[in-house]
């Protein structure tokens, strides 16, 4: 878990419900000369799903976690998103005080829907070459490197499957994952306001401009 479930319950009240149907991932496979990368909401939180192969060319420590199709990438706080659980004063923490960050890298198995399952949303979105290295790029900077240029392993979860690592940028209630995740497609070259963007109904929504309509 990463975006505090407490952070959807003070905020999402605020901003107009947005529903969307979850497809099945089969019914999007890849065409020549496009790449399908995927966005997946987990109750309050999103995450980047990528083929391995890009993944590891964004971020090289991918090839640290065990081999698979996909990786999935999410942002959060360093205390609450590395606790396994709800901790109410570490949700009040993630949402009240500008926090430090990581970025989770997990290995994920190729069939995605029984991976998350049914009850997440799984979005397709196409991209080409150009934007898949913009995006690469934007994950590239958002892991922190020391001196030496090495990235730093703050846990590891899941027998090594996921792993956790220091990251750039601050968390708190109105820079969550949604936002981290909006700012990414944003800087790949998706058209989409970042700004204001906190929960995932919002996400979302944003995103529905960018249909993924591919041949079965």
């Amino acid at each position: 878990m990463s975006c505090p479930l407490l952070v959807g319950a003070l905020i999402v009240a605020f901003f107009p419900f947005y529903s969307a149907f979850a497809p099945s991932v089969s019914s999007y496979p890849r065409k020549s000369g496009q790449l399908v990368i995927y966005l997946v909401r987990e109750r309050w939180h999103t995450g980047l799903i990528l083929p391995s192969e890009l993944a590891q060319r964004c971020i090289p420590e991918v090839a640290q976690l065990p081999s698979t199709p996909w990786v999935d990438f999410g942002w959060g706080e360093a205390d609450f998103y590395q606790t396994p659980g709800f901790h109410l004063r570490l949700a009040l923490k993630a949402i009240l005080r500008r926090n430090e960050s990581v970025l989770r890298i997990a290995a994920v198995p190729s069939d995605l829907q029984r991976y998350y399952g049914h009850n997440s949303w799984i979005r397709p979105l196409c991209i080409d070459s150009v934007t898949a290295e913009r995006l690469c790029t934007f994950l590239s900077h958002t892991i922190f490197r020391d001196s030496t240029g090495s990235a730093i392993l703050t846990s590891a979860h899941a027998g090594g499957w996921i792993r956790f690592y220091k990251a750039q940028g601050t968390y708190w209630g109105l820079q969550t994952c949604n936002t981290w995740v909006a700012q990414a497609l944003n800087f790949a070259g998706l058209r989409l306001r970042w700004q204001g963007i906190v929960v995932a109904e919002q996400l979302f929504a944003a995103i529905s401009h960018y249909p993924c309509h591919t041949s079965p």
